[in-house]
């Protein structure tokens, strides 16, 4: 016997010769019905028989959108840039000489908002 087999492949095996020797027998059986019981039962004898295989890779969930995906991305960066925008008109007025820095950002993120809405 080789060794390098799985244990329980002889099992396997002699199921699987049951099955074809059901399957032979059933067309010339008197009771066909018990026949392919019998076939059914070796069946499953043999599928349940079967080594355990890895686990299948999940399927993608298809049930949401890709595009409600987008959206909500695209509200959480204009909330972001927002947010940019109005620390910097707020450190331009509160701070003391601010008023350069601020129109300098200001130009920065006019700049930066036609890049992301030309993209």
């Amino acid at each position: 016997m080789d060794d390098s087999r799985p244990p329980g492949l002889g099992n396997r095996e002699a199921q699987r010769a049951l099955i074809i020797e059901a399957l032979a027998e059933l067309r010339d059986a008197h009771d066909p019905e018990a026949a392919a019981r019998d076939v059914m039962r070796a069946l499953d004898a043999y599928i349940e028989s079967a080594p355990p295989r890895m686990r299948e890779t999940p399927v993608t969930d298809y049930s949401r959108s890709q595009v409600a995906d987008q959206n909500e991305a695209r509200w959480a960066m204009w909330a972001v840039l927002g947010c940019g925008v109005l620390a910097t008109i707020v450190a331009a007025v509160v701070l003391d000489g601010g008023w350069l820095a601020g129109v300098v950002m200001i130009g920065i993120w006019t700049t930066a908002l036609f890049a992301i809405v030309s993209s």
